[in-house]
Order: C-alpha cells, then structure tokens, then sequence
C-alpha cells in the first residue's frame, strides 16, 4: 500500500449532499500517529474527518478495505449481520462504537467490482420492513462517491462521540485510536506486497 485518503466533510442530514475536501496521506504518515492526530486536528469548524476506503497501492491499482456503517447502536444488529456474513467473514472485521451506531473494518482489500458486490450484500443484510442492520443512506451515499468513508473526529452536533473499539462475541477488542481505527489492518495491508 502507498496511500491512504482522507477528507473533511461538513454533514448535512436527510440531503444527497456530500461536500468533501479530500487528500492523500502515505502510508508512512498514516502509520505516525502524531500526522494522524494533526489531520484530526486540521478539520475546520463544523467539519469532520473521514477515511476512505479506495487505499492506493504501490503498483497504481486502488483497492477497497471493506467498511461497515451501522444503522443503530443496538448490539443484537450486530450479530443480525454476523449470521448474514457468516461467521468467519464477520470475525475478521474490527467494530468501533460510534455513538449512534457501529463503524466495522475489514481486513480484505477488494477490487472495485468487489466493492460494489459488498456493497450491495450489505444493503440486503437489511430485512423488509424491519428496522435496518447497516445504514441504507449510508450506502446509497457511498456508492455515488464510489467508495466507503467512515468519521475519525466528533467535532460537530450531529455526531455523540469518538469512535471507540468494542469487543465482540468471537473477536478481540479493537484497538483504541493508536494511528485510527485501521490500526493493524492498515499495517498489515502496508506490509503485503501490492
């Protein structure tokens, strides 16, 4: 991997709105803890910070970590998602409490193709007219940018908290926002050959 992108964004609910202003981080300041902290910091008033899942490799291609947004805090849609994803899918993916929901983070990179499929899969996972499992909105706004983002920062209203590391049934606690939530995932996509 060689980049990691990022954008701070002002959130405007119930819009198809998605002002962003974006830039690239290598992967040698993502994994400094310090670069990442001062990117949090450089959000503006009444903007946040996101990372995106479109990582740049070495050789040029993009890649898409797979990312989750959930649609409420609710740990029974967790597990909901776990029977849908199955089991050994579902434990290979790092979960943050982000106050009104559930952030996940994949360990697979997926081409685009696959990113779309997953994307699409995650739109099924929610049951007819029952309260959704992962954030339709949330999807419906992603696949029109072409890729995942999911907020490092709490700076505005809108949102409650930081997000956090949980533990969940079958996967160790996440870890706390050592160089972001990617943390170890990222590392290790850093060292695999691309």
């Amino acid at each position: 991997m060689a980049a990691v992108p990022f954008s701070y964004y002002a959130y405007t609910p119930q819009t198809v709105e998605d002002r962003r202003s974006s830039f690239i981080m290598s992967v040698e300041q993502f994994l400094d803890a310090a670069e990442v902290y001062r990117a949090m910091e450089g959000a503006g008033k009444g903007q946040e910070l996101a990372v995106h899942s479109d990582l740049l490799m070495r050789d040029g291609r993009r890649l898409h970590l797979v990312m989750v947004d959930m649609s409420t805090s609710a740990r029974a849609h967790l597990e909901k998602l776990r029977s849908f994803l199955g089991d050994n899918f579902f434990q290979r993916i790092s979960w943050y409490a982000s106050g009104r929901s559930f952030h996940g983070y994949g360990e697979s990179l997926l081409e685009r193709n696959e990113w779309v499929q997953f994307m699409g899969l995650l739109l099924l996972a929610n049951q007819p007219r029952l309260e959704p499992t992962v954030d339709p909105r949330w999807i419906g706004h992603r696949l029109l940018a072409g890729y995942a983002s999911l907020r490092w920062t709490c700076n505005t209203s809108h949102y409650l908290t930081l997000p956090r590391g949980i533990e969940v049934l079958g996967r160790p606690r996440a870890s706390k926002l050592e160089v972001g939530p990617l943390g170890k995932n990222l590392r290790n996509a850093a060292k695999a050959p691309s």
